[in-house]
């Protein structure tokens, strides 16, 4: 544990006749060199933005951490005065919306890249995305434990577990992660270790950002110079065969090939962009670890469904973010998600009924992520990640262009995950959570029964005010 430097929360008071968040800001400017904004300072909605629009910060103040030492002097003060604490880089996963009671520490600015390429691992900062992580690692023929997305913030992907597109032969991103430097409720800079604070190292790699603020992490990088990678697409007639074509190659690759199927319906040009549709094509997305000549081999099962299109090939590590397409603007968006244990053909036969081609869903996505590999064995130093048996992850999510169309979009989900209940196996995994899973039986859902009792008694014994409570919160 280091000590902040400088004065400290208590040595300053509020003036009257001061309004509650000019006060707040005033206290902070006294005791920060980080920008603090406030409600209609420049920049301010700039500051509050999530990429998840879903999710409408209006803080009382926002602080822009340029260094450790200030997260920890705002987390003190917050603390004194018993506000919440909402803490984001890139809003792709916040689960609510932080009130105009609250602090929101915003981490774009310490992004902080250090490759140590000897010992094969990165030192990050809290507001890192995958993008700087990646162009840091690459010349060193390097890669992180990568997702779909390139400009994810990486501590709140790593807090969430993290299903890395390199995952069936590395595992989760919280797998790889060998130090954790938070900043706790209590104001203090805590270095987390497997023989450092262990209890809370395990918490805070799943249990996103409910235990204080990841300002920095060393994570492992993986031996990989290049990839073959890219997309395979069906189209709507060939919906089904390739479906159960997919299922039944995932049986027969190699940990090396991590792969996910997507039913994407995309709306037809003479009708309302958002209306419910029937016209549906299935990609598959594929990242093989390994040669071009190596990934042919594996995919020749694939191929042998004669896709519409393929784009996969080689590729250099450095180009691992571009290949996955992904929403790259800021969107309102609304998202579910399960898991299940196994799928053979009676349960791919319920999946295509539910959002196959004669279906009507609305436009978006719908993944099944084949699991297995790395992901269903526990790392050497455990974590709070569970349902590591399960075989595919499913993962819906859609645009909304209105609050109103957001909350039928969750009604939609709601019908859909209850017509393939029968198939999952109720549990999810924390980085999938969505804006609409924030009740605690949603959120425990994404933990193993003794793991829950055992974060929330860490919350309890960390958090007892729940200071940290703006995310999936463990209460």
């Amino acid at each position: 544990m280091e000590p902040t430097s400088g004065r400290t929360p208590s040595q300053f008071s509020f003036q009257a006749g001061q309004k509650p968040a000019s006060r707040l800001v005033d206290r902070l400017r006294d005791i920060l060199e980080s920008p603090v904004i406030g409600p209609g300072d420049p920049g301010y909605d700039r500051a509050r933005a999530s990429f998840n629009t879903l999710t409408d910060h209006r803080p009382q103040a926002v602080v822009r951490a340029e260094s450790a030492d200030d997260v920890a002097r705002a987390v003190g003060l917050a603390r004194e005065i018993q506000i919440p604490i909402a803490v984001q880089t890139t809003g792709h996963g916040m689960g609510t919306s932080a009130p105009d009671s609250a602090l929101l520490i915003e981490l774009r600015h310490l992004d902080d890249v250090e490759v140590d390429p000897d010992g094969r691992t990165a030192r990050v900062g809290g507001g890192a995305t995958w993008d700087q992580v990646v162009a840091a690692t690459a010349p060193w023929q390097l890669a992180p434990p990568i997702g779909s997305t390139g400009d994810v913030g990486v501590a709140g992907y790593v807090t969430g577990g993290g299903v890395s597109f390199l995952g069936r032969q590395y595992g989760y991103a919280a797998d790889n992660v060998r130090e954790i430097e938070l900043i706790t409720p209590d104001g203090c800079r805590r270095r987390l270790t497997a023989h450092d604070e262990p209890e809370l190292f395990w918490a805070v790699r799943g249990g996103k950002s409910n235990f204080g603020v990841v300002t920095s992490l060393v994570i492992d990088l993986m031996p990989v110079s290049e990839v073959y990678a890219g997309v395979l697409t069906f189209g709507a007639d060939s919906v089904e065969r390739a479906f159960h074509g997919f299922l039944a190659w995932t049986r027969t690759v190699t940990d090396a090939t991590t792969s996910v199927a997507v039913f994407r319906r995309l709306p037809r040009a003479n009708e309302p962009s958002m209306a419910p549709h029937d016209r549906c094509e299935l990609v598959i997305n594929v990242v093989h670890v390994g040669s071009a000549s190596s990934g042919r081999r594996e995919l020749a099962g694939l191929r042998e469904l004669c896709p519409d299109d393929d784009t996969v090939t080689a590729h250099p590590v450095a180009r691992i973010n571009a290949l996955i397409p992904g929403p790259t603007q800021p969107g309102t968006f609304v998202s579910a998600s399960g898991l299940l244990s196994g799928i053979d053909t009676a349960r791919a036969d319920r999946v295509l009924r539910a959002v196959g081609p004669e279906v009507k869903l609305s436009p978006g996505l719908i993944e099944v992520r084949h699991l297995g590999g790395r992901f269903s064995k526990a790392p050497e130093t455990p974590n709070a990640i569970a349902h590591r048996d399960a075989a595919f992850a499913l993962y819906v999510t859609n645009p909304a262009i209105s609050v109103v169309h957001a909350a039928a979009l969750a009604s939609e989900h709601r019908a859909l995950l209850a017509t393939l209940g029968p198939g999952l196996t109720g549990g999810r995994i924390p980085t999938f959570l969505g804006t609409s899973d924030v009740a605690p039986d949603a959120v425990a859902s994404a933990y193993a029964t003794a793991d829950w009792a055992r974060l929330r008694e860490l919350k309890r014994r960390w958090d007892p005010d729940n200071l940290f409570r703006v995310n999936h919160n463990i209460r």
